[in-house]
């Protein structure tokens, strides 16, 4: 896998930041993405441009690179075609089981044709604006090709209710026109947006605001995209921090959590995710004793540790950074011989940390909410972990499995489990009544359960650790799912 740049690396890290505990993205942030110029080709070919990517998508036509335009997404319906769907641990509304997606075959009295724009009696097409080229190539095409191999599944079942799903992909380029057009582009010939993930979406909000007919399932990024009625995310967005991981370290490390020491990314966000947490630690009976920022190109953190050797740190708790900057940290530790428990919140869990650090990773401790999708173990476990990596695989085996990628699988997920509650004959209006019944939501065991229709953040967890270069689930850590006993968030969602 080729390897990125700091200044991307800590985009991706603080979108992830952002998803994973509720921080908003800024003008700052974006400014910072902009200024990035960095001119490399995207895993698995970036498009450049809006276009038909793969046999799931559809596009204005002008085109696309690499292999999603002819290689390995050119079916949603060969090699995979006789895969079945498997039961997980909760897809469904309201209690959240069922299963981890399947088709639905149609009805005896038919479809219904053409119910609603960008429906047809044999298909429906859905919009989905992403970062995928630009000034930092590649940077949330994951989300994309998530959505992309979910649909490839479902299609390969039969598609639902007799109609394949199709994907008119716009490429917002990380610029704000770009994402107002895109939206705009699409707004009045797709059925619904889906899997979107882009930093600068409160650009398109403009286009969506004026369309609340519009549904969008889709992990938001900016407040006022996230805070439309018809935005539903798997991963709903909160001002705050999970407070079970914290409880937790503060049970087992004792003395060690009045000394922790930390570093935050200072561009975009950052500030705002890292003083929530921080609030959410001292609530927890923790002390922050050094904390100190870092920027986008930021490469080398021996200052950092040797400073936090003079305030006395005795542990460390992180989670604002990307994988590759976690390795840095983390080898930084290691050669001034530092022997702290080292603890991220979500960030560590990343393929390019494991690469970068070798044999410093191991030891390293990790909580986060969605669960161990690049694991081959967990894919033996979890269901919907082995669909993910088996779909990515089909549509583009060179596509990173990263967040961003089960994003995009899982906002594919709820609008699909969501069309089926709508039924057969269903129109935006009714997409968007079933979306609402959405309440208590795992994406099949992907995520922990959040509530898309009320913009509730998740709040049970897992942790793991990395043994031998490998992340390995540890206790309190069921042997999947997630932790929830006790599990709450700081300041309340309510």
């Amino acid at each position: 896998m080729p390897r990125r740049s700091p200044a991307l690396l800590a985009l991706a890290g603080l979108a992830l930041t952002m998803t994973a505990c509720g921080a908003r993205v800024d003008s700052s942030l974006r400014s910072e993405a902009a200024n990035q110029q960095l001119g490399r080709n995207a895993t698995g070919g970036g498009s450049t441009g809006d276009g038909s990517t793969g046999g799931a998508t559809t596009g204005s036509g002008s085109g696309t690179t690499g292999s999603g335009s002819s290689g390995s997404g050119t079916s949603t319906t060969g090699s995979g075609g006789s895969a079945t769907g498997s039961t997980g641990s909760g897809t469904g509304s309201g209690s959240g089981s069922g299963t981890s997606g399947s088709g639905a075959p149609a009805p005896a009295g038919g479809n219904g044709g053409s119910t609603d724009v960008g429906v047809t009696g044999n298909s429906i097409t859905v919009g989905l604006v992403a970062d995928s080229s630009g000034p930092v190539p590649g940077l949330f095409r994951g989300a994309f090709v998530g959505a992309q191999a979910y649909f490839a599944k479902i299609n390969s079942e039969g598609g639902v209710y007799g109609r394949q799903l199709k994907i008119d992909f716009g490429d917002s380029q990380l610029d704000c026109g770009q994402n107002k057009s895109a939206t705009q582009t699409r707004v009045g010939r797709v059925f619904a947006f889906v899997g979107s993930f882009s930093l600068n979406d409160d650009c398109g909000e403009q286009v969506l605001a004026q369309h609340p007919e519009v549904p969008n399932v889709s992990n938001a990024l900016g407040p006022k995209t996230a805070a439309l009625p018809q935005t539903f995310s798997t991963a709903p967005l909160g001002n705050g921090w999970r407070t079970g991981p914290l409880a937790y370290y503060s049970k087992t490390y004792g003395s060690k959590w009045q000394h922790i020491g930390a570093i935050y990314a200072g561009v975009g966000t950052g500030p705002t995710v890292w003083s929530n947490t921080v609030k959410a630690i001292n609530h927890s009976g923790g002390k922050v004793v050094h904390q100190e920022s870092y920027g986008a190109t930021d490469t080398d953190f021996t200052g950092a540790i040797i400073r936090m050797k003079s305030d006395g740190v005795q542990m460390t708790y992180i989670n604002t950074t990307d994988g590759a900057t976690t390795a840095r940290f983390v080898n930084a530790a290691k050669a001034q011989n530092v022997n702290w428990p080292l603890i991220f919140g979500a960030t560590a869990y990343d393929s390019n940390f494991l690469q970068q650090a070798g044999s410093n990773a191991n030891g390293v401790i990790n909580d986060q909410q969605f669960a161990m999708f690049f694991n081959s173990d967990e894919a033996a476990k979890v269901p919907v972990v082995k669909d993910f990596q088996k779909w990515m695989n089909y549509v583009n085996s060179d596509q990173t499995k990263d967040i961003f990628a089960s994003y995009g699988w899982t906002s594919a997920m709820l609008f699909v489990d969501a069309l089926k509650k709508a039924g057969a004959k269903a129109t935006r209006k009714s997409l968007l009544t079933a979306l609402k019944t959405f309440t208590n939501y795992n994406s099949g065991g992907m995520f922990a359960a959040a509530n898309p229709a009320q913009k509730k953040p998740a709040v049970c967890w897992l942790i793991d650790k990395v043994v031998n270069g490998k992340f390995v689930r540890q206790s309190p850590s069921p042997s999947t799912g997630f932790y929830c006993n006790g599990a709450s968030y700081f300041p309340s969602v309510g």
